[in-house]
């Protein structure tokens, strides 16, 4: 026991130092650990994705295109699809233009084109052509008019006896929702136009 406390009082800066090396090493080693846990900590942490999905503002909206038919005399004859507020004369310029014949007189060329509308362009001395460029048109019985019923607006139809506003509307509103009339016997279609009353119109409509 004498020999270990005189060994220890002999070599006690050796001890000291040693000790003083333990010490600093531990610390070190706690010290070097936490910051190692941190750093690992900071480097395994996830990113924060947004899951939420992004909406794309690239819809394209749905145009309005109208076809139409352009027969009789223009350079090109046929079907053609316009933009919604086209009018007849730029349906004549999609066909080619009219041909030098052609009686543009007859047609109304700052009607507004209708869905599924033809447009026909009689030659000069042509008459009782089936013009539906028009809301108007000669039947052949000198200046008497006749209503296109599938161009004719609300107010065109007020020179027509025996449809009211209210009927005009209907007939409209059948047209926008069914398309062209084929013939005029499609009129009884109509909510309120019978038989009797198609009879007492046939001859001032047309189709």
């Amino acid at each position: 026991m004498i020999e270990v406390f005189d060994y220890c009082k002999r070599n006690r800066g050796y001890i000291l130092l040693g000790l003083m090396v333990l010490f600093l090493g531990s610390g070190y080693f706690f010290t070097h650990k936490e910051h190692s846990e941190v750093k690992n900590d900071i480097k395994t942490e996830s990113p924060k994705v947004d899951k939420k999905p992004q909406v794309k503002n690239n819809k394209e909206s749905k145009s309005d295109i109208l076809i139409v038919d352009v027969q009789g005399a223009v350079k090109t004859p046929g079907v053609y699809r316009l933009k919604k507020g086209a009018i007849v004369q730029d349906a004549l310029k999609m066909a080619g233009g009219a041909i030098s014949t052609a009686d543009l007189k007859q047609l109304n060329q700052a009607k507004r084109i209708t869905d599924q509308m033809q447009v026909y362009v009689p030659v000069i001395g042509e008459k009782g052509s089936a013009n539906n460029s028009g809301a108007t048109g000669s039947n052949g019985g000198g200046d008497k008019k006749v209503v296109n019923i599938n161009t004719a607006t609300a107010e065109d139809f007020k020179n027509v006896s025996g449809i009211g506003p209210k009927k005009a509307e209907k007939i409209i509103a059948f047209r926008e929702k069914n398309g062209e009339f084929k013939q005029l016997h499609d009129l009884t279609k109509v909510s309120g136009i019978g038989e009797k009353s198609l009879d007492s119109l046939k001859d001032q409509l047309t189709v």
